[in-house]
């Protein structure tokens, strides 16, 4: 459909120059949608593009496409802070009690609980939920990884008055977002039995959007995938390991470190700071030769003579011995 908006009906018709002004329309959101895409956004196009391009055998303009590669774009990540977080947590309790839209207020407190990609949040089912146990655990589509938090006690009852809800509709016994809880449509699947990913966005915006904070301020305008990322830095900011986050959203420890390492000062971090940084902390000279009164530089060690020390071009000066490396 993109191409067909530039007049490019068939993908033998596709060249270099229509490839580049796609590529230019997606940056600047000329497209049919009229959403500017990011460069990850725009990878991803490419590669549906060069599956049907070895498909269809069109060696010279697969060559081109396989060649290009997407502007290097940092990544911003973006997550609500604590007290945003817990009064959409309010905003989706009044809206349950409210009884007209209870789907959205459960698509947000899942979505605060264990932060599922909404593809895989769409898909939700009941036997992912342990309410007995206070359990969610599910394995992540995109790499099949599993996901597990516990409940907060607090949502329990919610939870549980929602599952009584959907019994009295179809596929509710089975999916926590089942297609006849969702509004009907022009482009509704037949075929499918639960609600879609963008729907399930649309109703967490709904939640962020109805919600002010305390001062009558609004919430961050973030999308919806901005819950995963206040998901892990509420677990960074509480000095848990990364391990712990990889437990709960699936991703490796290696993808976690990467995306959060430099967003917060951990107690690794802090502990690196007061080895490197010995006489940063004052303390009183209480119990010392000292008077009571005076403060003294805490931590502070007098290095001994055989001890290592590192020269400024990183070489190790040995303590003893003839010359630099101890020879």
């Amino acid at each position: 459909m993109d191409f067909q908006e530039q007049g490019v009906m068939s993908p033998q018709e596709i060249t270099e120059d229509e490839w580049l002004r796609l590529v230019e329309r997606y940056r600047h959101g000329r497209t049919r949608g009229g959403r500017t895409l990011a460069e990850t956004s725009i990878k991803k196009r490419r590669e549906g593009l060069i599956q049907i391009l070895t498909g269809l055998h069109l060696g010279a303009i697969l060559e081109f496409v396989t060649l290009w590669r997407p502007m290097k774009q940092e990544e911003v990540i973006s997550w609500w802070r604590d007290e945003e977080m817990e009064a959409m947590n309010q905003t989706a309790l009044r809206v349950f009690e409210e009884g007209v839209h209870p789907e959205r207020a459960i698509a947000h407190l899942l979505h605060y609980t264990i932060g599922p990609r909404r593809s895989d949040s769409a898909f939700f089912r009941w036997d992912c939920i342990d309410l007995r146990e206070r359990m969610i655990r599910f394995p992540a589509s995109k790499n099949r990884k599993r996901c597990q938090n516990r409940i907060e006690e607090r949502f329990i009852p919610v939870f549980e008055r929602y599952h009584e809800i959907l019994t009295e509709f179809e596929g509710g016994r089975t999916f926590i977002f089942p297609k006849s809880r969702a509004q009907k449509s022009g482009t509704d699947k037949a075929e499918s039995s639960c609600v879609t990913g963008k729907t399930v966005a649309n109703w967490l915006a709904w939640i962020r959007d109805q919600t002010v904070l305390p001062d009558g301020s609004p919430i961050s305008p973030y999308p919806s995938h901005s819950y995963r990322h206040s998901l892990a830095m509420r677990y960074l900011n509480s000095g848990s390991r990364y391990e712990d986050i990889s437990i709960v959203l699936g991703d490796t420890v290696a993808t976690i470190e990467r995306h959060y390492a430099e967003l917060v000062f951990g107690p690794a971090s802090e502990r690196a700071f007061a080895r490197a940084h010995p006489k940063s902390r004052k303390e009183k000279a209480v119990g010392t030769a000292q008077p009571e009164w005076m403060t003294r530089d805490a931590g502070f060690r007098t290095p001994g003579s055989h001890v290592s020390a590192v020269h400024r071009n990183g070489v190790l000066d040995a303590a003893e011995g003839g010359g630099r490396w101890g020879i």
